[in-house]
């Protein structure tokens, strides 16, 4: 007498081939996973006012302190210092979402007179390890109104906190703090034409880490005899930050 609940052999293999698949599909999902998380960052500077929220630090550690700082890029129309006469301040973003001044700037107006001028933009507390990369545009250009060969003679430096989270960068206009590790050093002999008037490309690669450390990265505007009556100093900006974790 034949068995009425004797399942066929092909249906055995279709249910076990559909609980394998339902096995797998939850290995995948699971919640006790742990989720690998990028330490990887962008900051297109289109809005100066929120970096602070985003914990991005400025401090202006010049000998004379002026009225600015780092602050929102600058490309405008004006009629200052030039008795009436317009022209064209600064240049365009890089990579703009909103208008041509989606960047990060800094020139000589964040010192006083003739100031020497070390204008400090911290990134926020970063995951960094040997092989990462920070890659950013950056430019200057000569003031079309102020007709002075000073606007050329510009210089950023790059420096890095590998140790700490700290923000600490002394208080005279030569001082570093924490961050003394120099990754770049752009136009370091203040030569007139020594610093990129196009936007231009910069790729770091960390090395000398050990391990993972919880640190910070900085730009700094770097300039002797700048200020607005000094013989050096003009504007830079910063456009296109990325920082990749490889």
């Amino acid at each position: 007498m034949k068995n009425k609940y004797l399942v066929p052999a092909s249906l055995l293999m279709a249910i076990t081939v559909m609980l394998s698949a339902c096995i797998k599909d939850e290995e995948v999902k699971d919640p006790n996973r742990p989720v690998v998380v990028s330490n990887s960052w962008n900051e297109e500077f289109d809005d100066a006012g929120s970096l602070g929220g985003k914990g991005w630090v400025i401090i202006n550690n010049s000998d004379k302190v002026g009225p600015e700082a780092w602050r929102q890029g600058r490309y405008e129309s004006t009629n200052k210092a030039t008795l009436g006469l317009d022209y064209i301040v600064g240049f365009p973003a890089f990579s703009s979402s909103r208008s041509p001044n989606d960047f990060i700037s800094c020139d000589f107006y964040a010192g006083a007179a003739v100031a020497n001028m070390s204008v400090w933009l911290i990134s926020p507390a970063t995951k960094m390890k040997n092989g990462d990369q920070i890659v950013f545009y950056t430019r200057d250009a000569i003031d079309d109104g102020s007709f002075a060969i000073k606007d050329g003679t510009d210089r950023v430096q790059v420096r890095a906190n590998f140790g700490t989270p700290s923000t600490n960068t002394g208080k005279l206009w030569t001082s570093v703090g924490d961050f003394s590790t120099l990754l770049l050093d752009i136009n370091a002999g203040l030569s007139f034409g020594g610093y990129p008037t196009t936007w231009t490309k910069y790729t770091i690669t960390l090395a000398g880490i050990t391990g993972t450390v919880n640190g910070r990265f900085a730009f700094r505007y770097f300039v002797p005899d700048g200020g607005p009556d000094g013989i050096n100093a003009g504007e830079v900006g910063i456009d296109a930050l990325s920082f990749i974790s490889k």
